[in-house]
């Protein structure tokens, strides 16, 4: 039996996303990854990758939540392909800046 979060789940209908779905998190644009619920309790796990986090060590970003707690999940609004490759543009572009900042650090040596 899988965890992933079935749209009949009557318990858990408070998560208006599903995977795949690309997201506005209150300013940051993030691509919905995996919703787990707990079989025991309300409580879920969302699996969100940020474009703002592209290229850290921690490739995703885990928030538990409940009716309860919603961690201003319930403030997110769908976003669309258009703004996921803007913010991917725009966080390639502060590495790209960071990659040939090491670069010229180098070069002076």
């Amino acid at each position: 039996m899988s965890n992933t979060l079935s749209p009949t789940a009557p318990s858990q209908t408070f998560i208006k996303f599903k995977p795949g779905d690309i997201v506005n998190a209150r300013g940051q644009i993030a691509v919905i990854l995996d919703i787990l619920a707990s079989p025991h309790s309300d409580n879920v796990c969302l699996y969100i990758r940020f474009a703002h986090n592209i290229g850290n060590a921690r490739p995703y970003d885990m928030l538990e939540i409940s009716p309860d707690r919603m961690k201003g999940v319930d403030l997110w609004e769908p976003a669309t392909m258009d703004e996921l490759q803007q913010a991917i543009e725009k966080r390639r572009q502060v590495l790209d800046r960071e990659l040939q900042e090491v670069i010229q650090m180098a070069e002076g040596n």
